[in-house]
């Protein structure tokens, strides 16, 4: 598919937030991507930190401007990320998938955060700020991290330009841009499916009534994830309304 999409691009050896940054701009493109070398205030989702060292990962952020782009349909641009984001690594490690709504992972382990956040004109997307930190060099983290992580230098033994990924991210996000830019939304939707962590396996999840048993059945056009419990019953589901606790985990029902 042609592209006539323009991209800016801006580097930064250190920023507070490459999201906070991008808020105040004004795009002169399509397409505007700031990355830095170190972030003293990186974000992660519902007010969580980011952590990173400084120049081992990519740190990145990208500002949007969507046409007609429904509010309901807004999820997709997060969708289209995780892809990009997972097919450039997939060039690099295996065992990549995506961990609703929009993390990913390598063989169970956390590799990248995003962070989405949409401004609404009435009904519509009229602005997005989309910002992933994925680790790349790092070899050592911190303890006690709510979600296990690697690089790909740990699974790997190899380092890899952040420069470099980030370009092939940004040649993936294009094309799924494009689409979404033309109304096209399905081929998206189809390929997050198609690479959902956990999808059709029984685990062990926690929501506000305690743990069950059930499996990821699908995830909605506006983001919701639907599991169907093991007693059949669909249960649907807002972003940290439920935790993943562990696979094939035997509970009391």
């Amino acid at each position: 598919m042609h592209s006539d999409l323009e991209l800016e691009y801006k580097h930064f050896e250190e920023l507070d937030s490459t999201n906070d940054f991008l808020r105040t701009l004004t795009p002169s493109t399509d397409i505007t991507i700031v990355s830095t070398d170190f972030q003293t205030k990186g974000r992660g989702q519902m007010g969580n930190t980011w952590l990173s060292n400084r120049r081992e990962n990519l740190l990145f952020s990208i500002l949007l401007q969507p046409n007609n782009l429904k509010a309901s349909d807004g999820f997709v641009l997060s969708q289209a990320m995780a892809l990009s984001i997972k097919e450039a690594l997939d060039n690099h490690i295996k065992k990549v998938s995506i961990k609703w709504p929009n993390d990913i992972y390598s063989d169970g382990k956390k590799i990248c955060g995003t962070l989405i956040e949409n401004t609404l004109f009435g009904k519509l997307v009229g602005r997005s700020i989309i910002g992933s930190g994925i680790n790349i060099n790092q070899k050592s983290f911190p303890d006690g991290l709510a979600a296990p992580p690697t690089s790909i230098y740990l699974l790997t033994n190899m380092e890899t330009s952040p420069s470099y990924l980030l370009n092939s991210i940004m040649e993936n996000f294009t094309k799924y841009y494009q689409q979404i830019q033309e109304g096209e939304y399905t081929t998206i939707r189809q390929l997050y499916h198609q690479h959902l962590y956990l999808r059709g396996q029984s685990c062990c999840f926690q929501d506000s009534e305690g743990e069950f048993l059930g499996k990821i059945s699908h995830v909605e056009a506006d983001g919701h994830l639907i599991i169907e419990d093991n007693h059949s019953r669909q249960r649907r589901y807002a972003f940290k309304e439920v935790k993943f606790l562990n696979i094939n985990q035997n509970i009391n029902q």
